[in-house]
């Protein structure tokens, strides 16, 4: 996703995972910046489906102006049921490159660790997932070109 503000500008707005899941299905139910990036915290919250989703993620890479990697345990809960499970270890990378005086943004979801049926889950579900991400990067893009305007 091309975004028409310096590459500082997106990186910095990203770095609080409040304005990365803004209007997102998955909600931030509490976070904990760190300045330098590393360490920061969040816990996402959300449904699909017959499930609840509980997503504790932790910053664990931060390179500024080019990268910033957060991890979580994916977790997932019955509604009604109360039987929780593991949906696998994500990591999400996203990466900022400078690109015609704007930022090319990008994001990657790898899941590190998850049982069987998760991997094939996630195969019927890659379209969905997609869409999802295409629309969060939208959403980034038009907050963090609102955000650079506002600043200059």
């Amino acid at each position: 996703m091309l975004i028409e503000a310096p590459v500082h500008s997106v990186f910095d707005f990203c770095l609080d995972p409040r304005r990365i899941f803004a209007g997102d299905p998955m909600k931030v139910a509490d976070a904990t910046l760190v300045p330098e990036g590393v360490g920061t915290t969040a816990h996402l919250t959300g449904s699909m489906l017959i499930f609840v989703q509980d997503v504790p993620i932790e910053y664990v890479e931060v390179v500024p102006d080019e990268r910033i990697v957060f991890e979580g345990d994916w977790r997932m809960t019955i509604t009604g049921l109360g039987i929780g499970f593991s949906a696998g270890i994500h990591s999400w990378t996203w990466s900022f490159v400078s690109e015609d005086e704007g930022t090319r943004l990008t994001m990657r979801v790898v899941v590190l660790k998850s049982p069987r049926w998760q991997r094939a889950l996630n195969r019927m579900a890659e379209k969905s997932n997609s869409k999802q991400i295409r629309e969060r990067l939208a959403r980034i893009k038009a907050a963090a070109e609102e955000q650079a305007a506002t600043a200059s």
